[in-house]
């Protein structure tokens, strides 16, 4: 029951139920999954560590709300530490992962076309977990597991875009090429491109609005 709970409300804030700002309030969250308390309260504390809730003193816990240059600043944060898993990710990976990687891909690649939201996220989870265990560093793979989470809402904007999806599918694809071949430097390639569209997209959302003025402050 409260992995259950984690995981339907973690769904719930990241598809928009929960408004970015918006209060969380627990008697509600009892009523509305039928669970206790403490397992309320387990449920937003590990829903903080993962960048989705955010307790304010006096205020309560809220769903988090980034401003654009704090997405910037997450996805500089992103480039980062997966582009340094994909320099040390061993070429070529073994023939079973990649065919582990391509079967994801192509469930990913339906679910998009179906527009099974919940399914194109979670197998995008998936698809990069599976990715990034390779890198022969745990640390760094948690680390970019937990930055990815705090990601998540910035990236479902962009998944009504039947073009912005054909972009992210191919982009998978790509990765896996890259990870079939000896290439370091065509993986971190293919890396460095997966990541940027959907903090674009989250600032000209952002801008609509509250004004660019805000978006830039």
């Amino acid at each position: 029951m409260q992995e259950t709970l984690i995981e339907d409300l973690e769904n719930d804030i990241i598809f928009g139920l929960y408004a970015p700002g918006a209060r969380i309030v627990e008697d509600r969250i009892m009523e509305r999954y039928g669970a206790k308390r403490h397992a309320v309260r387990n449920a937003f504390a590990v829903l903080e560590s993962r960048g989705l809730l955010i307790h304010r003193p006096n205020r309560g816990v809220e769903v988090v709300d980034f401003t654009p240059d704090e997405v910037d600043a997450l996805y500089d944060v992103r480039i980062i530490l997966e582009t340094a898993a994909a320099e040390r990710t061993s070429l070529p990976c073994s023939a079973e992962l990649a065919d582990k990687l391509e079967d994801i891909a192509r469930r990913h690649e339906m679910a998009a076309k179906e527009k099974d939201f919940r399914a194109v996220f979670w197998l995008n989870q998936e698809f990069h977990e599976l990715q990034y265990s390779c890198c022969g560093n745990s640390r760094l793979a948690e680390m970019i597991g937990n930055h990815a989470r705090a990601a998540q809402p910035i990236r479902v904007v962009k998944y009504d875009d039947a073009e912005h999806m054909n972009t992210i599918v191919a982009q998978h694809f790509a990765i896996i090429d890259a990870m079939r071949g000896t290439s370091t430097e065509a993986l971190v390639d293919a890396v460095r491109a997966h990541l940027p569209a959907s903090a674009e997209a989250y600032r000209v959302l952002y801008e609509r609005r509250f004004g660019r003025s805000a978006a830039t402050s």
